[in-house]
Order: C-alpha cells, then sequence, then structure tokens
C-alpha cells in the first residue's frame, strides 16, 4: 500500500475517535517508554507533542509536577541525604529500610549553601508545573499507572524498575487491619494503581504546587547555617560542618549499648537538633511569599472539591466525593468526612487571611495568634520557644477565635486519621 494511502486511512481512524480516546493513547504511549528507560523529560517531550488536549495537558502539568520531585530526589542522592539513617537501619529493626530507595555510597560534600540551591530549583520547577497546570481548562480523563513511573534517581539519563514508584512502595512498611478479629496484613500501595484523575484533581495538583512551594520559600528565608554548623551530620554523611569532630564519635550510644557504635550520629546530636532549633529570618519576603503560597493552597483546595461535587461517575478516583471510591484501596469519604475538612479549610482561610486569630495555649484566654503578622513581620524562629508560647508574644492580639471543636471534629470525622488524609487532600 502506498504511503499516501497509510496517511489517509491514519487522518481517517484519528477523525473517527473522540478526542479522549486518543489523549488517553497518547498519555499511555508516553508513561510506557519509561519501561524502556525513558526519563520524565523525555515523556514530557512526547506529551507536548499533543497538547492541547485537556487531559495531555493535565498529564504535562503532572509530569512537571514529578520532574520537580526528581530534581530535588537527585539533589538528595548527589548528597546521600538520610543515607545515614540507612547506616543505623540494623539498629532500627530495619524500619529505615525504605531511605535506601535514594541511597548513595559515594555522596558529595554538602554546605548550607547546596541545599539552599536545591530549594530554589524545586520552588522553580514546582512554578513551572503550576503555570502549566493553570493553562488545564475543560473536563477530562487522565489515566496514570501510579506505581509505573520511574524517577531519574542518579541523574545517568535513564531509568530502571529500581527507580519506580512501585520500588519505592515495596520498602514501605505494609498495611495491618484488624479484619473479622483478625490481622490482615497488605502492601501499603496495591500494585495496580492506575488512577483516572480529572477536572478536580487539577486543582488538587495546583494547591499542593502552592503547599509545597510555601514550605519552600519558609525554609529559605531563615539562615539554617548555625543549625547545621552542629546536626548537619545527622542528614548528611559528608557534611562540611564547623564542628567536624562529631560525625563517627557516639559516646552517648556507646554507654547504652556497652560497644562501639559505628553510627554516623550520636543521640545527643538528634536532641541539640530539636533544642536548638533557632533559624533567624535573613530573607523577610519570602515569608510574604510562603504565606500567598498557603494562601492558594487554600483557594484549590475548595476549588477542588466544587469538582469533585458534580462528578456522577466512578471511575478509578483520586479523591472519591461521598458517591464514589478511591482507586486505592477503595477508600470511601462519606459526606462527614467531607464537610469536616471543608470546614477546617474554611477555618484556616480565615486564620491566613487575618479574619480570626489562633487560639493560644498559654494564658488568660483572651488573646490569640495572627497568623498573617508571623508572615508579613517575622521574626527569628526558635521551635521550644514557640511550643513554650513566649515566641508568640509579638503576635497576640484580641480578636474572633477558631471554632474550639474544629479540629475535634475533623478527628472523628477522620477517625483520627488526620495527617494521613491531609497529606491527600492537602
Amino acid at each position: 500500500m502506498k504511503r499516501t494511502h497509510l496517511v489517509a486511512l491514519s487522518a481517517c481512524a484519528v477523525a473517527c475517535f473522540p478526542s479522549s480516546a486518543r489523549a488517553d493513547q497518547h498519555i499511555t504511549d508516553a508513561f510506557a517508554m519509561q519501561q524502556e528507560g525513558a526519563t520524565l523529560t523525555q515523556v514530557r517531550e512526547e506529551l507536548d507533542a499533543h497538547a492541547g488536549d485537556a487531559a495531555v495537558d493535565f498529564a504535562l502539568g503532572a509530569v512537571d509536577f514529578l520532574i520537580a520531585g526528581e530534581k530535588l530526589i537527585q539533589r538528595c542522592y548527589q548528597h546521600g541525604f538520610m543515607s545515614t539513617f540507612g547506616q543505623i537501619a540494623p539498629m532500627t529493626g530495619g524500619r529505615a529500610s525504605f531511605l535506601m530507595w535514594m541511597a548513595n555510597d559515594n555522596p558529595k560534600e554538602t554546605t548550607v549553601a547546596d541545599i539552599e540551591v536545591a530549594l530554589e530549583e524545586w520552588i522553580e520547577h514546582l512554578e513551572k508545573a503550576e503555570r502549566t497546570l493553570a493553562g488545564v481548562a475543560g473536563e477530562f480523563v487522565c489515566p496514570i499507572d501510579l506505581n509505573a513511573i520511574r524517577f531519574d534517581i542518579n541523574a545517568d539519563g535513564e531509568t530502571t524498575a529500581a527507580e519506580s514508584l512501585r520500588g519505592f512502595f515495596a520498602l514501605l512498611p505494609p498495611q495491618r487491619l484488624w479484619v473479622d478479629g483478625r490481622m490482615e496484613v497488605s502492601d501499603l500501595v496495591p500494585e495496580d494503581l492506575v488512577v483516572a484523575f480529572d477536572r478536580g484533581d487539577a486543582s488538587w495538583l495546583r494547591g499542593y504546587c502552592h503547599l509545597l512551594m510555601g514550605v519552600g520559600e519558609w525554609m529559605l528565608a531563615h539562615d539554617a547555617s548555625e543549625l547545621f554548623d552542629h546536626t548537619g551530620h545527622i542528614f548528611f554523611p559528608k557534611a562540611k560542618i564547623k564542628y567536624d569532630f562529631l560525625p563517627y564519635s557516639t559516646w552517648s550510644l556507646e554507654r547504652v549499648t556497652g560497644v562501639p557504635t559505628p553510627a554516623p550520629f550520636d543521640f545527643t546530636d538528634v536532641l541539640a537538633f530539636f533544642a536548638n532549633m533557632r533559624l533567624p529570618v535573613d530573607e523577610p519576603v519570602r515569608m510574604s511569599l510562603a504565606l500567598e503560597h498557603f494562601q492558594n493552597t487554600i483557594v484549590y483546595g475548595k476549588d477542588m472539591w466544587s469538582h469533585y461535587d458534580r462528578e456522577t461517575d466512578n471511575d478509578r478516583e483520586w479523591i472519591p466525593n461521598p458517591k464514589q471510591t478511591a482507586a486505592i484501596h477503595d477508600v470511601v469519604v462519606d459526606v462527614t468526612m467531607r464537610e469536616a475538612w471543608l470546614l477546617f479549610l474554611d477555618e484556616v482561610d480565615d486564620l491566613l487571611n487575618g479574619r480570626k486569630v489562633l487560639r493560644f495555649w498559654r494564658g488568660d484566654g483572651s488573646k490569640g495568634i495572627d497568623v498573617v503578622k508571623v508572615f508579613r513581620e517575622p521574626r527569628d524562629f526558635d521551635l521550644i520557644f514557640w511550643i513554650q508560647g513566649a515566641a508568640a508574644a509579638p503576635y497576640l492580639r484580641e480578636g474572633e477565635f477558631t471554632e474550639p471543636g474544629t479540629w475535634a471534629q475533623l478527628q472523628e470525622a477522620l477517625d483520627r486519621r488526620v495527617f494521613r488524609f491531609s497529606f491527600w487532600f492537602n
């Protein structure tokens, strides 16, 4: 058959299939490239050739988000971040084994400047992802096999099965549930995890971008040099710190165990990390940027539910409405859970916009914390003084308090799994 006839037949076939079906195939084909070692950047290039369809545009934004994470993971790998905990895995009964996913036996020397560069790069890529997602228009369905996604952890230009999300999920502790009076053990994340992302998930992911950018800006607003000089060796095997006699000097552990312990840090180092977490503010403008990102997190957190509530299908949902089930472990989000979460978002929205003050855990109860002022007029951060309450003094004022039962209602509605659902819902 002549080439012109093949082209004509292909054009006819494309015209006969709905755009959603063609988009599904483009997305599937692009991600399938990773099974042959393709990187996320190559996946994005393939998707970009078919941009303009809402599903493909979402996939592009999702890949940009994944690339932001990949770049951060690569920085972590290069510097051996948390590899120190892998070295003490036998002492923890193997609980730190999941850190081996990106362990590096030959890490680079690490300074505070290296951490700042990694954070700045992370924020830059998250901004790109958010901009891409902002261009997603209209309803769509975008199926993605999450387990098959791979990261080029060691930045060698290709991906392997060991660098896949499935490889990471397999290292996580299993899920243990009591069913009919007996313990059932299963993978925390199922092996078959294809999620049909939709319009609400675009808002969800935009919210997550802003949440993470807010965290990054908060971190960059503070100078961690002194803290790093005292405790950087906890997290980085080759931390370039002022007190270079601290790494692998484990006097307190040796007194507890009675034998020499080849650990990269001591129990007293961990104590020093938390007890002396004092971070001077050296870039206050970044605190204002962090506030804006957190405010936008709430905006998109509410917007995603406006889309979820209108859905009538039940197709491998990422976050389901009360009439749907989730793709992961068939989780159901009932009406009580949804309403409790939306109430929580309203309360946080009021706090981040200065309409209410946060209830203060000390004093006579007449004043609360002005959260907006914490970001607009930042002072040096001191973890212990914040826990104690003294650090809140410059931010106390009278005003309308958040509802006293909001947190308790959220705890009850989510069956005391607030933090797990918070990571999911953002």
